[in-house]
């Protein structure tokens, strides 16, 4: 028995495969994660570093807004300097949001930035830290 071969239907079968591919991969080509942020908590402490290649200090509009840590910056193009054969790095403004485990204290807030890593330290409020309770 003879069966038609369909060309077509090889084509859609890869674009079907390519949308498959990038589809469970949302991440892939956007902006959305810059800048990298690691979280973790040191007793009543909460350290942020935001990894930031190539950004200045003075670029970072840092606040805290309703227990949400806020990261605005812009990453400048340095393309009239350098004019790339190959470019793997966004350039342009960006904005991170990182919700908070509990209230941190906005009076105990320390940043610093160097290496191109901006270290946050932010210090749990006095009324969220636990209350240890006397049986009598």
């Amino acid at each position: 028995m003879f069966t038609t071969y369909d060309l077509l239907d090889d084509v859609a079968d890869l674009r079907n495969w390519f949308d498959g591919f990038f589809n469970e991969r949302p991440y892939l080509g956007r902006r959305a994660d810059y800048p990298y942020v690691n979280l973790y908590e040191n007793n009543d402490d909460i350290h942020v570093a935001v990894i930031a290649p190539g950004v200045k200090a003075e670029d970072i509009n840092l606040q805290l807004i309703n227990n949400r840590l806020t990261i605005d910056t812009e990453k400048k193009s340095d393309y009239l300097d350098k004019p790339y054969i190959r470019k793997e790095r966004n350039f342009g403004a960006f904005k991170k949001v990182v919700e908070l485990p509990y209230r941190v204290d906005p009076n105990k807030i320390e940043a610093s930035m160097k290496d191109g890593i901006l270290t946050v330290k932010l210090t749990r409020a006095e009324e969220t830290k636990p209350k240890k309770i006397e049986i009598h």
